[in-house]
């Protein structure tokens, strides 16, 4: 036995290290990006590529002790073979993060020599303390292989200490509950605006670059899809039918046991279908990936295209809890957010739920007296103009509209023109961009008393809570209109 077989336990005895499970000769994993089996020959050895989410990953596998890069091959083997890449990935960076800072041979000797009892002191007095949240999963992950393969003196009898071991406090989905991961109304309009022109003038976009953005946009934003899974599609997985329709089949991503690879199919906004039959009729070379992006790229796309197309960066992330919270807004029930988000059981769906109405909330919701949407493009934006100069505008400028029966106009200008406009007159203006109010607060908070007449025809609660597309505009207009009027009182507006 050579010096690296020894270690001088915490008792200040020399004892010897543990033997460790043989490495097999090759590791065979499924990359989900790639669709393929990879396979991993001699993990013995001290660097190794993997292949992952289109990119080449170099596992530098060099901790300054043989037994250490052995346990630490042998955990990673074993990651990998469960087919999580990414979390193989995650752990190696915590290594070598611990490495760097010289805990790492510390706290692997303690597993190596250290009796459970002993080792969860240590935990408590000393490494808790010292680590990240994401080193301590590595290495609380380290521990259950040690359980699992009898390294030392773990047993698989002591997994149930390390499932005790404290952790760090973790505010998962804080943003959601704080509304920082949500994209603000004014956002969302103006979102939604880019993908609709997008899609009206897609025959006529000389350049591939919007109609790629707005393919990748209208996924994160319809159906919350994770940047890996707009990045992992393929042509195969898009299915135009005759009608004009157009159905994408989706693997869902941290799936459990039987549930891996399960796959669905969603249908995207018929308006929107013009996109993806034109990007798909046009895109270049033989790619195998449609919209030829890795999920890094993806991710970054999404934040830059976001900022340029509504002047706020958003992730691909907010995103997804936009779309998830729309539909709890909507009325959905958990198990159908559930199956939306692809998750494995309703826990994280609750989040969403967690600020639900009452009864009287969900009509004053519904009313548009919530203060559950903020930042209306026009309230944002501070732009009011006076009635001479609505007067002053073309008449193409002048919006007017019969929105649920009622005449309406005198509100404010359209700077594009209503004759370019295919939206619902007067229900969206107030969430758009391009509308420049009147400076009269009169004008607004009579409609508002008219649309809010529309929703006590909506006289029974069953019909309040689920609410309808037609509703949800309706709501938001409201509340639009309530911060409109706001602003115009604020600004001093009055009759002349």
């Amino acid at each position: 036995m050579t010096e690296h077989d020894f270690v001088t336990a915490s008792n200040g005895v020399q004892s010897p290290l543990p033997a460790l499970p043989a490495l097999p000769p090759l590791v065979k994993y499924f990359d989900r990006f790639g669709r393929r089996e990879q396979v991993l020959r001699n993990p013995a050895t001290e660097k190794w590529i993997i292949p992952v989410n289109g990119q080449k990953l170099t596992i530098d596998i060099d901790f300054g002790h043989p037994w250490i890069e052995s346990f630490i091959k042998g955990h990673l083997v074993d990651i990998l073979t469960r087919g999580s890449v990414i979390t193989l990935q995650n752990y190696y960076r915590a290594f070598c993060e611990l490495n760097s800072s010289g805990s790492l041979r510390t706290i692997i000797f303690a597993v190596a020599t250290e009796p459970p009892s002993a080792f969860q002191n240590m935990w408590i007095d000393t490494f808790r303390n010292s680590l990240s949240r994401h080193q301590a999963v590595a290495i609380r992950s380290a521990l259950r292989f040690a359980c699992e393969w009898g390294v030392g003196q773990w047993r698989s009898s002591d997994v149930s200490l390390v499932r005790s071991l404290p952790g760090h406090e973790l505010s998962k989905y804080a943003g959601v509950r704080n509304g920082s991961s949500m994209v603000a109304t004014v956002q969302q309009s103006m979102l939604t605006e880019f993908l609709d022109q997008t899609a009206r003038n897609a025959c006529r976009l000389r350049g591939l670059g919007e109609l790629q953005a707005a393919g990748v946009l209208a996924l994160a934003f319809q159906f919350g899809l994770r940047r890996t899974q707009i990045a992992s599609l393929e042509k195969e997985d898009f299915v135009f039918h005759s009608d004009d329709t157009l159905h994408v089949r989706v693997e869902l991503l941290k799936q459990r046991g039987q549930k891996v690879g399960r796959t669905v199919n969603r249908r995207i906004q018929t308006s929107w279908v013009p996109i993806f039959k034109e990007w798909s009729a046009r895109r270049r070379g033989p790619a195998q990936k449609f919209f030829d992006m890795t999920p890094d790229q993806v991710g970054a796309a999404i934040s830059s295209w976001m900022e340029e197309i509504t002047g706020k960066r958003h992730s691909g992330g907010d995103l997804r809890h936009t779309s998830a919270q729309r539909l709890v807004d909507a009325g959905v029930s958990r198990e159908s957010l559930t199956d939306f988000l692809g998750h494995t059981d309703v826990t994280a769906a609750n989040v969403y739920f967690s600020s639900s109405s009452t009864q009287a909330g969900l009509v004053n919701a519904a009313m548009g007296y919530s203060p559950a949407y903020q930042g209306v493009a026009a309230a944002a934006r501070g732009d009011l103009i006076t009635a001479a100069e609505l007067l002053s505008r073309p008449i193409d400028q002048q919006i007017a509209g019969i929105p649920h029966g009622f005449p309406i106009t005198g509100i404010g200008a359209c700077k594009a023109g209503q004759s370019s406009c295919q939206r619902n007159p007067v229900l969206a203006c107030y969430t758009c961009h391009k509308f420049l109010p009147v400076s009269e607060e009169r004008v607004h908070r009579s409609l508002l008393e008219d649309m809010r007449e529309v929703v006590r025809r909506f006289d029974q609660p069953e019909r309040l809570a689920r609410v309808s597309p037609a509703m949800m505009q309706l709501r938001l207009t409201l509340e639009a209109i309530e911060e409109v009027a706001e602003m115009a009182r604020e600004e001093g507006g009055h009759d002349d």
